[in-house]
This record gives structure tokens, sequence and C-alpha cells, in this order.
């Protein structure tokens, strides 16, 4: 994990259970990127829209991430199936999320807010990819980008 990752999870992580600033998904990531000396969004893109897929550093594969990686979601969807016929479903239209530890290949925990009616931070489970899992199986359907933090240019 890098040094730029670590602070950028160790933000979120000082802000769980707490908003940050208006409690959007995006405000996390660019503040905690601001926090850490990162290249935020906008000086990476310059202006952005609210409907934007984000950058949000170099571009990485699901399969290198770290703590501090940043992923940006759109029209996901995952649903978790368990032996016994019982699921749950989770979606995220367009959102955004920091990684908080990779679980196993295709699972991590993240750090993220405006979720579940919640303007907070809060840390969850998600799945990157369909397959088998610890205590059933995920299908999940949408598309994803992960990103790795940039140092902060300075002149």
């Amino acid at each position: 994990m890098s040094v730029l990752g670590n602070a950028v999870a160790q933000f979120a992580e000082n802000n769980l259970a707490g908003q940050v600033g208006n409690g959007e998904c995006w405000t996390l990531g660019e503040r905690a990127l601001q926090s850490a000396g990162a290249r935020t969004s906008t000086e990476i893109m310059g202006r952005i829209g609210p409907n934007d897929n984000y950058v949000w550093g170099d571009a990485v594969t699901k399969t290198s991430l770290e703590v501090g990686d940043i992923i940006q979601f759109r029209n996901y969807t995952y649903r978790f199936n368990r032996p016994d016929g019982s699921w749950n479903e989770e979606t995220r239209p367009h959102h955004t999320s920091i990684v908080a530890a990779v679980i196993s290949p295709g699972v991590v925990d993240v750090f993220e807010c405006n979720v579940g009616g919640s303007r907070n931070v809060q840390r969850n489970r998600l799945y990157l990819q369909t397959g088998a899992v610890t205590g059933g199986s995920v299908t999940v359907s949408g598309q994803m980008w992960y990103y790795r933090p940039q140092p902060r240019q300075t002149t």
C-alpha cells in the first residue's frame, strides 16, 4: 500500500459515521484526496459535471487494487445469493467509493457515503465480479473504473 493511498483511506476512516461536506460520495473522494496531498478529480479533469464518470488518478485493474484506491461506479448492482434461497441486492447508480480493504479477488470493503439513505461515511462490502464467494454466490453488473491516487504536482 502506498503512503498516499494510506492517507486517503485514513481520512475516510477518521470521518467514519460523520458527514463530510454535503455528504455526496464525490465530496468524500475529493476531500480525502485533498487531505492526502493527492490530485483531485477537478485537478485531473478540469471542469466536471454531476453526471460525469470522474477520474481520480492513474487507472489500475481490479486485481491490483490497494487500500486508498478509488472506485468509480456507473449503473452498478450486485445480488448476493445464499444457499438457502435468500438474497440481497444493492445498487450504486453513479457512485464513488474509497477502498478500505481488499478481502479477496473481486471483494472489497469500501468507505462511502450517500448510500442507504445516509450521507454519513460508512464502511461496506462490495463485490466487483460475478462468481462464488464465502457464503454463497454473487452476480455483478454495471461499469467500474479503478484509480490509484496521484501526488499533487508542485510548481
